[in-house]
């Protein structure tokens, strides 16, 4: 008999280069879904500083392949030691796959590129385990934004936690984006604007702190209302959904002449104020948050001050929400060894639903 349901670990680095999320699953990739272990492994600052600085400078046309190369050699080592700490920690026996995102470092959908760095082959040599990456090669092949991938995992939470009516989930890391799963129609979902990606890029370059640790810095300041109405007139609002962001499209420059604090807090309503102008859009029922960002207390205030009673940060249902992401490329693991789509036209714009991921499995 053929087997329905895999035990499988997602590992996912966002475009905060914080370090690694990774979660332990057990689904059968459709309704079936058991979350079951997940950890945070913090990334060296030498790492960080090398990300930061490769993505920021990126020219797609004068990329220096030596360049790209060692530094997947060395995002691939923190990986594998996370990983393997991480089944050590838990005393894991039995894992059938690993579905790994890989460190993005570039996104550029209108060109056809979005470039992940991991080296698949190292990861199963070391590690014996089947490993998925590359996820979103096939999205752009056809036709398709290469983003965001989860929506079809927030489709199946819907029936995991038992919601009704119309449902929005707002993912809220370095991009933030949106997911619609109405209770009649297709699923639809793109990214609204800037995650916390903008406003850390601001902390560090003003503090030299990773970010503004619960939104602190942010609560001291004002609102700068002149800048903020005209940072929402970009013209990224007014184009047609599905579409995707690259972590450096919004730039710092609108904020710099405001003071440190007044900064802090107009980049904060501009994430929170693009999510609700995006919102809007839809009937809703519910808005469940998840994500590091929903830990700045200043975009959660923006956001609970017009959503109300509509709003949940997903911890209410026994979720955690610095991990759905990580649990999301295990879900979507399964659903490539079983050849189930991964996006759709209504999430990523691709020309009808295909699977993506590429399979790695010498040993």
């Amino acid at each position: 008999m053929k087997k329905e349901k895999f035990f499988a670990i997602g590992v996912m680095s966002g475009t905060s280069f914080d370090g690694i999320d990774i979660s332990l699953i057990f689904s059968d990739g459709k309704n079936y879904f058991k979350p079951i272990k997940s950890s945070f492994f913090k990334f060296s600052t030498k790492i960080r500083q090398k990300l930061s600085q490769i993505s920021t400078n990126f020219d797609e046309n004068q990329y220096k392949i030596g360049l790209l190369s060692s530094t997947e050699s060395e995002i691939t080592q923190e990986y594998l030691k996370a990983i393997k700490a991480f089944i050590s920690k838990n005393r894991l026996k039995k894992i059938d796959l690993i579905g790994i995102h890989g460190q993005t470092i570039f996104h550029k959908p209108k060109n056809k590129i979005s470039l992940q760095l991991c080296n698949s082959m190292i990861l199963n040599h070391e590690l014996g385990i089947k490993i998925i990456s590359d996820f979103r090669q096939n999205d752009l092949k056809f036709g398709g934004e290469g983003a965001p991938l989860v929506p079809i995992f927030h489709k199946m939470l819907v029936n995991y936690l038992s919601l009704e009516g119309n449902i929005i989930f707002i993912n809220l890391g370095g991009i933030s984006n949106l997911t619609y799963v109405p209770l009649r129609g297709k699923l639809k979902a793109y990214d609204t604007g800037p995650g916390m990606t903008l406003l850390d890029q601001y902390v560090y370059l003003k503090k030299k702190k990773s970010y503004d640790r619960n939104g602190n810095f942010s609560l001291k300041g004002k609102t700068n209302h002149k800048v903020l109405k005209s940072v929402l007139r970009d013209k990224y609002f007014n184009k047609r959904s599905p579409k995707s962001l690259d972590k450096h499209y919004f730039s710092l420059k609108p904020f710099e002449k405001l003071s440190f604090n007044d900064a802090c807090a107009t980049i904060a309503s501009f994430t929170g104020e693009t999510i609700l102008q995006e919102i809007s859009k839809f009937k809703i029922d519910k808005v469940i948050v998840s994500g590091g960002g929903i830990k700045n207390q200043h975009i959660f205030n923006v956001l609970k001050k017009t959503l109300k009673s509509k709003l949940s940060v997903i911890d209410k249902f026994k979720l955690d929400k610095d991990f759905i992401e990580s649990q999301a490329f295990a879900y979507l693991a399964i659903r490539r060894l079983k050849k189930l789509s991964i996006s759709f036209p209504g999430t990523t714009g691709v020309y009808y639903p295909v699977s993506g991921g590429n399979i790695t499995s010498y040993r």
